[in-house]
């Protein structure tokens, strides 16, 4: 762990983490396996792109993949391959009220913002009237 934030507690609502760095992680750490929906970012090195979608899609959640490229192909070719419903590119978490936010795998079911996410709150009724008769 490079920069390690220390455990708190709010209220004895839960537990939360400082903003905290682990390096050297490898695939099977649970941090690398599990949602930590924390400050917490957890780096495995790679040697190919090939290499990080293997890993990054070995799990079974997937919300939002983050891409740090110069390489605007590359980072699309990954994001067509990635098992998530947001990629980002050289960012993370940004949330557009435009776009869909959703998840794949055990991430989340349905979807929210944008108008797919209003739609998914919608239930249509045709009306189908005549007001003269022959």
């Amino acid at each position: 762990i490079r920069d390690w934030g220390n455990a708190t507690s709010v209220n004895g609502k839960g537990r939360f983490f400082e903003p905290t760095l682990i390096v050297g992680c490898s695939s099977n750490m649970e941090v690398m396996r599990e949602e930590t929906f924390g400050p917490i970012l957890a780096v495995q090195k790679v040697s190919s792109p090939e290499e990080a979608i293997v890993g990054m899609n070995d799990t079974n959640y997937g919300l939002t993949a983050s891409v740090f490229t110069t390489d605007k192909g590359l980072a699309e070719k990954m994001a067509s391959e990635l098992e998530v419903g947001t990629v980002f590119m050289n960012r993370a978490d940004y949330l557009d009220p435009y776009l869909p936010w959703q998840g794949r795998k055990d991430t989340g079911k349905g979807l929210s913002l944008s108008q797919f996410g209003f739609d998914a709150f919608t239930n249509l009724k045709n009306l189908h009237f005549k007001l003269k008769t022959a």
